[in-house]
């Protein structure tokens, strides 16, 4: 597959805004009596806007196909993970295309997502991934992730709980 991976720009932002909406809801409709609300707080054009225009704080990273969004990585920089007290990436959203689910995608944007880490001397990456969804924590296992916690996560129709997954950049521990 030719994949080009760029920094998204507001000319993206209703196609984020969109596949950000159809990504969610084909993973996990299921944990939702009401995604749509969650959804219309997570995905407004505003948030993303605001996000991009905002390079210091955040970064989209867009997976394009034949011009085609198939997939983003949506970053936090300068977080700090618990109580490390360093300079941190976070790594809020991965989402691919149902379609695109094992066809590499990830593990591009994965790769993109270290080297700004590496550019901004981040010594972690880390991650809140959902307790049930055993597909990415596998993923991001395969990507040297490795569980640091566990935090409470409910939806209007569950409590489901979230992992705290990071991966170690030069060297740290």
């Amino acid at each position: 597959m030719d994949l080009q991976v760029r920094e998204a720009t507001v000319k993206d932002i209703s196609v984020i805004s969109e596949l950000g909406r159809t990504t969610y809801k084909d993973h996990f409709s299921d944990i939702w009596h009401d995604i749509d609300t969650f959804l219309d707080n997570d995905f407004t054009e505003d948030a993303i806007q605001t996000c991009i225009n905002s390079p210091s704080e955040s970064r989209y990273y867009l997976a394009m196909h034949e011009n085609r969004l198939v997939g983003f990585a949506k970053l936090n920089l300068n977080t700090e993970l618990h109580d490390r007290g360093c300079p941190c990436i976070e790594l809020q959203k991965i989402y691919l295309k149902k379609e695109c689910v094992g066809m590499n995608i990830g593990s591009i944007l994965m790769e993109k997502v270290a080297k700004l880490a590496s550019e901004t001397r981040s010594k972690y990456i880390w991650l809140d991934v959902l307790k049930t969804n055993t597909q990415a924590q596998n993923f991001y296992q395969k990507h040297g992730f490795h569980v640091i916690d566990e935090i409470p996560y409910k939806t209007d129709k569950y409590e489901i709980g979230m992992l705290v997954m990071a991966k170690s950049l030069h060297g740290n521990k």
